[in-house]
């Protein structure tokens, strides 16, 4: 077990928990949006200007300066976002160096360091052959407990982000097993250029002295009225949010609400830490050294970083001596499904479970492979096909399957209510097989062995609409497996959905509509 500190960084406008804030139970749309977002979420703050290039290194482009924590979690996902600032244009010109981009944070790798379990070894920060994690972490070590690890892209989209945990007592973990990528396991971010703070507190001299960074005084409000120096334009900042399902870590809402967990985000530049939030000092004990690869830039970027301040609690102010090993109830699979991408059969199958508010009282879907033309898979006009309800293990959940040969290279999903905008769908998703989804993308998983999911396609049934016609007896059952329907030749669904068609020795199923 790694002990937790016991210093937090109150000094100027640094904060963790302030008035013992933890975030708010909340659902969170990950849509790259501020509407679902408020100050009363905020965790942790610090201030603008206070980042390691704006000592050394300032004419660089991809400035990582972090300013806000917000936290937020319902029944099912934990969310997480924090606001970044880009307040170089207050001196800088357009196209220069540090607004160069368009001002945007590039292709480095930020860090959200969570403390589930005290009770655990800590994270070493490197893999089990001694190197970093993602070309990062062999110089980020973590005196405060950390056990899960996300690693990710500040450009949005690229690279393979995942979660990291510990494989052996000496906290290191691997490629394999320790490694749980974000597209596999329900984990989802996105960005927004903006600001969403009603306040921006920017340290105003780039001193020879770090300590300007804790003295309130040495700070001014560029959201003020009062403010007289040249104008912010938000347009350079950039909000991140992501969500994390709770079955990932381990734990349900009952447990984070009573116990509570650990959260710091870290933006690493070369191969260390050169921001965090909540702060530690250990992000500005050597700007003014010379960065290893570039004397013009700042030591931190390769100095070993080791965090020793509090994390941020969220769900509940941590009392780290008293938090017990987490025991939750089974939910459902977060890994993928052992089998291929494209099923030997063709046959496809989505899941849905709304944990929006309002609760959709129909659910479509429009599926398509924005690899192949944009082929749709779900008729071509939009709203898509309707899902059906279907329970498995208890659980009510709506269900949509397709049948193609199709080697599908990047298929898509959308659900919606039958409607298009806010509110009304979900955003553009990748599509998994067997996943279950809510709003904001995978949840889990429901593998395929199941009786239904069993049954082999025939091909002497034929299907117009809702009526299935073959020769002789012919029976519908639902997926509960309920005769709904009986007849000769030809019969007539009650209405549409997935069904299992049995016609003599004969046995498929179908999605009737």
């Amino acid at each position: 077990m790694c002990a937790q500190a016991q210093n937090v960084e109150e000094r100027a406008y640094y904060s963790t928990n302030a008035n013992e804030a933890v975030g708010q139970a909340a659902s969170i749309t990950i849509d790259g949006e501020f509407s679902d977002w408020n100050e009363s979420m905020i965790i942790s703050t610090g201030g603008a200007n206070d980042v390691a290039t704006a000592f050394k290194g300032g004419h660089e482009n991809c400035v990582l300066d972090i300013y806000a924590l917000y936290a937020a979690w319902d029944d099912s996902n934990l969310y997480i976002a924090w606001q970044m600032c880009n307040t170089t244009d207050v001196w800088a010109r357009e196209g220069d160096g540090p607004l160069s981009d368009g001002g945007r944070v590039l292709d480095v790798p930020l860090a959200v360091a969570l403390s589930v379990n005290p009770n655990s070894v800590s994270l070493s920060g490197k893999v089990t052959d001694g190197n970093g994690i993602w070309g990062v972490g062999q110089r980020l070590q973590f005196t405060s407990h950390v056990d899960h690890l996300l690693l990710m892209s500040g450009k949005v989209g690229l690279g393979e982000p995942a979660l990291f945990k510990a494989v052996d007592n000496a906290g290191n973990t691997n490629y394999s097993n320790g490694c749980l990528l974000f597209k596999n396991n329900g984990i989802s971010y996105k960005m927004k250029e903006g600001f969403q703070p009603s306040h921006l507190w920017r340290q105003k001299t780039n001193a020879s002295d770090v300590t300007v960074v804790y003295d309130s005084e040495n700070y001014e409000n560029l959201m003020s009225a009062e403010y007289t120096g040249k104008s912010h334009n938000t347009k350079y900042d950039s909000f991140y949010e992501i969500k994390i399902p709770l079955s990932v870590l381990g734990i349900n809402r009952e447990w984070l609400e009573t116990y509570g967990i650990g959260c710091r985000v870290i933006a690493t530049r070369g191969e260390s830490g050169i921001d965090c939030m909540p702060h530690d000092p250990t992000v500005l004990d050597n700007v003014f050294g010379d960065y290893g690869s570039d004397s013009s830039t700042t030591h931190e970027k390769d100095d070993i970083d080791n965090f020793t301040y509090n994390l941020a609690s969220i769900g509940h102010m941590r009392d780290i001596e008293n938090i017990p090993t987490p025991d939750v109830p089974d939910t459902p699979d977060p890994e993928a499904p052992d089998t291929p991408e494209t099923p030997a059969d063709g046959n496809y199958v989505v899941y849905f479970k709304d944990n929006g508010s309002p609760v959709w009282s129909s659910v479509m879907t429009w599926i398509w492979d924005a690899g192949n033309n944009n082929k749709n898979y779900t008729g071509g006009t939009w709203p898509g096909q309707s899902m059906s309800k279907t329970t498995v293990d208890g659980t009510e959940y709506w269900k949509f399957t397709f049948t193609t040969t199709d080697n599908l290279s990047q298929p898509m999903i959308i659900f919606n209510n039958g409607n298009g905008g806010n509110g009304n769908q979900t955003a553009d998703l990748v599509y998994e097989n067997y996943a279950i989804y809510d709003r904001n993308g995978v949840i889990g998983y429901i593998k395929p062995n199941t009786a239904i999911d069993a049954i082999e396609t025939a091909s002497d049934i034929t299907y117009n609409h809702l009526t299935v016609t073959a020769t002789g007896d012919i029976m519908l059952y639902n997926t509960q497996g309920v005769l709904v329907a009986k007849g000769q030749n030809s019969i007539t669904a009650p209405t549409a959905g997935l069904y299992i068609v049995v016609n003599g020795s004969t046995v498929e199923k179908a999605v009737l509509r």
